[in-house]
């Protein structure tokens, strides 16, 4: 690494593993190395370094002083003189922020949409293969946001959405539910999070918060899947989750780890873009299939069995877990519906569906939810 002199900062020979002579923040001196062991197996002991493996190089003589350096990613990620530590930032998200400032991208979030208006967002998990270093992806879930129309909620404007998703690991299915994003002159909500309705643009700095100083850092860039182009705020601050805000629809929305989340499809004043991503049907394990209010009574389950088994049914009350319904059964290989009475079902409320099974050969449980609707 140079200054901008061009005097040498950093000289260290990573392919060397023992004690070499080194140049670290501009000093010459011995530097020792130290493999950084970041599985979460045990016994620790038994690490085998490879070229992906982080090495630390400190100074023989001060061990705060330091360089921490992954071979694979030609990067140097931390750095400490002893008095100052310095962490590089690394992810999509920052990769986006950079692009935006470099292109000096901007961006509304006043959108635009008409009535039958949808987005279709879609999580995906994402890593790179050990081999070839191109990125792998497990299909996760996906929601579909469409636009119903406007309506009044206390007095304010609100947006009525249907939401519909589907889990392709368990091969659950969120029936159609409704909700409401309420909009102000300055900005719109989401359930408690609110996007103000301004221009968008490069923003790095340190913000007061009630905890104290937080990293704030925004941008502004593009994304193009299956030939759908669209523009994304990306948002980080100093905690793992990673912030989305679409500017063309008001559905802002977060991702945590590996996980992924991407516009497959939009439809926005009536002109499609991008592919709809559909709903698979696992046959190889139990799942729930779908869970309906089919009226004011009765909430219908819908699982498929691999093998017979009995099955037991309980509708419960989350803020009391109290069992407002249950109901068993015999479950045969294949699709099962089953049929849970009650006329105890509040209109609008939101149940907890737990879901107890037993056959020849394993057992176990299922927990999901349905809101009723009559």
């Amino acid at each position: 690494m140079l200054d901008e002199n061009k005097k040498v900062v950093h000289k260290i020979n990573y392919q060397i593993n023992k004690e070499q002579t080194a140049t670290i923040f501009g000093k010459q001196t011995n530097i020792l190395l130290e493999f950084i062991d970041t599985r979460n197996s045990y016994p620790r002991d038994s690490l085998v370094a490879t070229r992906k493996t982080p090495r630390k190089y400190y100074q023989k003589d001060n061990s705060e002083i330091y360089l921490v350096i992954i071979p694979d990613l030609q990067s140097l990620v931390v750095s400490s003189n002893g008095q100052f530590y310095t962490k590089q930032l690394m992810g999509d998200n920052y990769n986006d922020i950079t692009n935006g400032f470099k292109n000096n991208f901007t961006a509304s979030s006043k959108f635009d949409i008409q009535k039958g208006d949808e987005i279709q967002l879609f999580y995906r998990r994402k890593w790179y293969d050990d081999t070839t270093n191109l990125a792998e992806y497990e299909d996760k879930q996906f929601k579909n946001f469409k636009y119903l129309g406007d309506t009044i909620v206390s007095n304010t404007k609100a947006m009525k959405f249907e939401v519909e998703g589907y889990n392709y690991l368990s091969g659950s299915y969120d029936s159609p539910q409704e909700l409401l994003v309420n909009v102000t002159d300055s900005g719109y909500y989401v359930g408690y999070q609110f996007v103000p309705f301004q221009d968008y643009k490069t923003e790095l700095k340190i913000v007061e918060t009630e905890k104290g100083k937080d990293l704030f850092l925004q941008g502004v860039t593009f994304d193009t899947i299956d030939g759908n182009t669209y523009q994304k705020i990306v948002q980080a601050k100093s905690d793992p989750y990673r912030y989305y805000i679409l500017p063309f629809f008001p559905m802002p929305f977060v991702e945590f780890g590996n996980v992924q989340g991407i516009i497959t499809y939009t439809k926005i004043k009536g002109i499609e873009k991008g592919k709809k991503r559909e709903r698979t049907y696992i046959t190889n394990e139990n799942n729930i299939r779908d869970i309906v209010s089919k009226n004011k009574s009765e909430v219908e389950v819908i699982i498929y069995f691999v093998d017979k088994a009995e099955v037991e049914i309980e509708i419960q009350d989350f803020e009391t877990d109290k069992v407002v319904a249950s109901a068993k059964s015999k479950a045969k290989n294949g699709l099962n519906t089953f049929v849970v009475r009650s006329d105890n079902f509040e209109k609008g409320k939101q149940y907890r569906v737990q879901i107890n099974y037993k056959g020849k050969d394993n057992s176990g449980s299922f927990s999901n939810s349905v809101k009723t609707k009559y």
